[in-house]
């Protein structure tokens, strides 16, 4: 007869068969999968059913134990040597598979939990992120969504139903926020940091997108550089969203939809497009002329995507002192081609850049005025007052190879063509580019010139390339474009052939 001991050797052996531990180890991978990759709809019905098959064999193998038992505790049999024998036999079989199963489920298991833990280090899988997001991630109900009646403050009431905001705020990265014309928020974004009541840096990024979530969602303890200067102040943009009148000021456009951009401080030069002062009951005043360099916490209104079309409305209010100190000047931390607001920039490195300003506008064309700054920005001089020699137009592109050599882009009739312009000497002055013409077939008899929409040189292997594309109503080969190439630093070009996009 069988001793307890040995039927557990039997039962567990049964349960721990090689069918239930593949069924395991498939559970496992995809729970490692789960953890590491995510996938909810893919990967958890398959642990689901993995789960419920084991479960209902588990169940299934005591039942029928128990009844195995049961049946055998009424009945006394006599046992022949050999049936001993072969007893005997299948208990030591049952002993040996217990043993090996319960090495592969460890092993299985161990893994499992290992890449689990491996998931949820820090940025490593899908579970070190949800575990973030619990920490970090708060989402809070927003009903005050319509910016014409409860304005910004609506946002900040929603948000402090379940977190503490620091009484001053600043930002490190631009508030940027889009409406409809009858006012309801559509979209907002924003990186805010502050201190708390203990004097402990607090950083808030948030965001709202009413495609998405009716919440706005905040992720708390993001890494900032808190430098608490005046430029960045919070402040001002919700005491001027007070008095400004945003109804009024979109009237003047026949859109669906709006901006509202703030980045603190901000220094316009000479350049008055736009610029409107307003004070604390309202009152409005269009600058015409600036006698100083226009400097300020600035609240732009305007139209997202049509900014080369559409002069944004610059607010700024008039009870802000601004005093430019030089600790105020800071590096600038994008070196390159900038876009701000509708006007392109370039940074040669962290201190030095250009920027192309409007200087007039009529009809959805512009003339531009190229600025030069020093300072990372905070101050901008005019360095050329006519760089694209009186073409009218939209800006397509800033850049600079290096200190004398450098290159902009102008495009014409909605971006259906664009033009290629030079500076040597650090963008005094500049001439207009000329590329030899390639005629592509337009039909079995006709020919015509497709590629009439430069991008911005570069250099390759000493030698300078650039790409002209075919425009906005260019559709040849899917919109394939010419690359050219110069060797007397962009006086002359020749054509390589055609080329994919770099």
């Amino acid at each position: 007869m069988k001793n307890k001991k040995d039927s557990r050797y039997l039962f567990w052996s049964r349960v721990l068969n090689p069918v239930a531990l593949t069924i395991y180890g498939v559970a496992c991978f995809y729970l490692y999968s789960l953890c590491q990759y995510g996938g909810v709809k893919r990967r958890m019905p398959i642990i689901i059913i993995c789960m419920g098959l084991l479960s209902l064999w588990f169940l299934w193998c005591v039942y029928s134990n128990h009844k195995h038992e049961k049946k055998s505790q009424n009945m006394v049999l006599e046992v022949s040597k050999e049936k001993q024998y072969d007893a005997e036999k299948d208990i030591r079989r049952s002993k040996l598979w217990y043993s090996i199963s319960c090495f592969i489920l460890v092993g299985i298991t161990g893994l499992t939990a290992l890449g689990v833990y491996n998931s949820a280090v820090n940025y490593n899988g899908k579970l070190s992120w949800l575990l973030q997001d619990l920490k970090n991630k708060r989402q809070v109900e927003y009903i005050q969504r319509n910016i014409y009646e409860h304005g910004l403050q609506g946002i900040f009431d929603a948000i402090e139903t379940r977190l503490d905001l620091p009484k001053d705020l600043y930002v490190s990265s631009d508030f940027i926020l889009k409406f409809n014309k009858d006012g309801t928020i559509l979209s907002f974004d924003t990186f805010l940091y502050g201190r708390n009541e203990e004097g402990e840096t607090e950083s808030f990024v948030i965001t709202y997108d009413d495609k998405k979530s009716k919440k706005i969602t905040v992720y708390l303890r993001g890494n900032v550089n808190a430098d608490y200067d005046d430029i960045h102040k919070f402040q001002p943009l919700l005491d001027a969203m007070k008095v400004i009148p945003l109804k009024d000021t979109i009237l003047q456009w026949e859109q669906e939809e709006f901006g509202i951009l703030y980045a603190g401080i901000r220094n316009w030069g000479y350049n008055t497009a736009g610029i409107v002062t307003i004070d604390k009951e309202g009152n409005v005043k269009k600058e015409e002329y600036a006698m100083n360099e226009i400097v300020g916490y600035t609240i732009s209104v305007y139209v997202p995507e049509k900014e080369d079309m559409i002069i944004p409305v610059r607010y700024i209010p008039d009870w802000e002192t601004v005093m430019i100190e030089p600790e105020m000047i800071k590096k600038n931390d994008v070196i390159g081609y900038r876009d701000f607001d509708g006007e392109e920039a370039f940074f040669l490195d962290e201190t030095r850049g250009y920027r192309l300003t409007v200087a007039d506008a009529a009809l959805g064309s512009r003339f531009y005025i190229l600025d030069q700054t020093q300072d990372a920005g905070l101050t901008w001089q005019t360095l050329n007052k006519d760089p694209f020699s009186g073409d009218a137009g939209a800006s397509a592109g800033i850049t600079f190879l290096d200190e004398k050599l450098g290159f902009i882009a102008m495009s014409h009739s909605g971006g259906s063509y664009g033009e290629l312009y030079c500076t040597e000497d650090g963008g005094v002055s500049y001439k207009k580019i000329s590329f030899p013409p390639v005629k592509v077939p337009l039909n079995e008899n006709e020919t015509y010139e497709a590629f009439d929409f430069p991008g911005m040189p570069y250099l390759q292997d000493e030698k300078l390339e650039v790409l002209v594309g075919q425009g906005q109503d260019g559709d040849y080969k899917g919109g394939i474009k010419a690359l050219y190439q110069s060797l007397d630093r962009g006086n002359t070009w020749e054509y390589v052939g055609e080329a994919d996009d770099k």
